[in-house]
């Protein structure tokens, strides 16, 4: 159960309200690590994945072991859920100004735009006294009203959120905690928003915040929970801002983060950028930065979910394998494609997908 202490009307307004620029929090600069991403510079061999081998692996098994990428998305997505729900379209100016709609055409000589109403209830209807932001959310003659109306709003939004802590209930019908930030810990994040959609980057803080990872299926009964934590500092790109309806779990998503990730008792230091799809299981591309100053040098380290691995650098793309401590590359022998890479044998008619060792360590 997510718990939050300030996703309410004053907690938006106290941002989106402010007509003041300065009052708004400014996102960090993530160009720089997505150009890094995009154009690695390093030329990898033996010599220097002997050196980061043990690093990479280490940062691949506790950021898929906790799980930490996963909880913030579903924060993110969550609160994603809550401002769509609490959002709603009407012609500004024109024939139609103040009337629903879905799109320009509805409102002649004006503009459909995003409302975020907060706090209103409806009055009357069969969901009387519920949330709403429009009548239609009143069935059988009921109206919507009351609270706080941002028209096309612009700005930030802060989120506090309390995390679950260990407690295994948390995932039983019913179970109803009350927030502990003190004992669980929090996230606060800050999203920017334009109209009703999620600015591509979300940052803020965790404070020594407290989870469950269920090790198989979605609760604690099948083969019990990991104990997993994360203190720190947390930055994230979506490729682009998120408009309302589009799913966030199946867009790649660029963390860098610096801080503290526990699981089971264990403690590990991290000051790493990765990238993963939340929909995608066992995907996971990290961002190796060897460089002083940092990003100067860089390469690509990926984890695909068929389990195999791989590099992207300065010269190209090429298979790993962090247990054999050996990479390779896949080409084909034989056939109409000699010579090209190949990942199956289906890509070489004729002949067949050959392996060659490039490198060992």
């Amino acid at each position: 159960m997510r718990l939050f202490s300030s996703l309410t009307a004053l907690a938006f307004v106290a941002l989106l309200g402010s007509c003041d620029s300065r009052d708004l929090p400014t996102p960090p600069n993530l160009q720089p690590v997505l150009d890094a991403y995009a154009n690695p510079t390093a030329a990898v061999d033996g010599e220097l994945m002997g050196e980061v081998a043990d690093e990479i692996a280490e940062a691949a098994e506790e950021i898929e072991g906790s799980e930490i990428f996963a909880e913030i998305l579903d924060l993110i997505i969550e609160v994603q859920k809550e401002l769509e729900d609490s959002s709603t379209m009407t012609c500004s100016g024109g024939d139609n100004n103040g009337g629903e709609c879905s799109d320009d055409t509805q409102c002649p000589n004006g503009a459909c735009v995003t409302d975020l109403v907060l706090g209103a209830t409806c009055s009357g209807g069969t969901n009387e006294g519920g949330e709403c932001a429009a009548d239609a959310d009143c069935p059988d003659d009921g109206t919507c009203g009351g609270g706080v109306i941002l028209p096309s709003p612009t700005g930030a939004v802060q989120i506090n959120y309390i995390c679950p802590g260990w407690d295994e209930r948390q995932f039983d019908d019913g179970y109803d905690a009350e927030p502990d930030s003190a004992k669980d810990g929090s996230i606060d994040l800050f999203m920017t928003l334009d109209g009703s959609g999620i600015g591509r980057v979300v940052w803020g803080t965790a404070s020594n915040c407290l989870y469950l990872v269920p090790i198989e299926g979605g609760n604690c009964e099948a083969q019990g929970c990991a104990e997993a934590s994360y203190d720190g500092g947390v930055a994230l790109d979506l490729g682009d801002a998120v408009p309302p309806g589009e799913d966030i779990s199946r867009l790649p998503v660029t963390f860098v983060m610096e801080g503290n990730i526990g699981l089971d008792g264990d403690d590990f230091r991290i000051n790493q950028s990765f990238r993963v799809i939340l929909a995608v299981e066992s995907g996971l591309e990290i961002l190796v930065d060897i460089g002083d100053p940092a990003l100067s040098e860089t390469f690509n380290y990926f984890f695909l979910p068929d389990s195999s691995q791989g590099i992207r650098d300065a010269d190209g793309v090429f298979g790993c394998s962090l247990e054999e401590s050996q990479c390779f590359e896949l080409t084909c022998e034989g056939g109409v494609n000699d010579g090209s890479a190949c990942t199956i044998v289906a890509d070489c008619p004729e002949g067949t997908c050959v392996r060659r060792s490039l490198f060992s360590w």
